[in-house]
């Protein structure tokens, strides 16, 4: 609902593939370049994404952002680590038909050249059999009022088991599924 308050009259976004996602839960991964982001996402999606957020926020941010982040159903992640916590919420979620939304290279990486998801949503999605769907979001430039945005869903990806190396390998589709999505820009059919 937020989403819709903040997105609809301040900014242009072509949202394009709604008809790939399904109707369960599944795990979402997208290129992450603002702040925006996740707004942007829940506009687009009309359904709670529950985003993965690195824990500092929860810490180190204050009191009210971390009761807004849980309103929202925002949860903590331990980055560069094993999170079992995080793993378990996430888990508990996919169970009750949720999306789980993860920034998959673990940071804003404005740069596209330089985006290296890594294997966690991978590792999350195959121990609890639901879909990737990826994400491209693509703007020019810094996101001002008013700013073109494009969103993309494109194909799932899945890791053909539950091991790290199925996963560090279907995590090496996802980045070239999302780089592909990011080259079509504006085109309707890229993906």
């Amino acid at each position: 609902m937020l989403a819709f308050v903040f997105v609809r009259p301040f900014f242009r976004i072509k949202f394009i593939g709604r008809e790939k996602l399904p109707k369960g839960a599944y795990i979402l991964c997208a290129n992450h370049t603002s702040f925006f982001d996740p707004v942007v996402i829940g506009f687009c999606i009309r359904r709670r994404v529950c985003f993965m957020a690195k824990s500092e926020f929860f810490t180190g941010c204050g009191k009210f952002v971390s009761c807004f982040m849980t309103l929202c159903g925002v949860f903590p992640v331990k980055r560069n680590s094993a999170d079992k916590a995080c793993a378990d919420r996430a888990g508990q979620l996919l169970k009750n038909g949720k999306i789980i939304g993860i920034f998959p290279q673990g940071k804003i990486v404005r740069d596209i050249n330089s985006f290296e998801p890594k294997a966690g949503a991978l590792l999350l999605a195959s121990r609890f059999d639901v879909p990737v769907i990826p994400l491209s979001i693509y703007h020019e430039g810094r996101i001002r009022l008013f700013s073109k945005m494009t969103v993309r869903v494109c194909e799932p990806v899945y890791a053909d088991d539950s091991s790290l190396k199925s996963a560090r390998k279907a995590a090496l589709k996802l980045k070239a599924v999302m780089l592909k999505g990011l080259e079509g820009r504006n085109e309707d059919n890229r993906c």
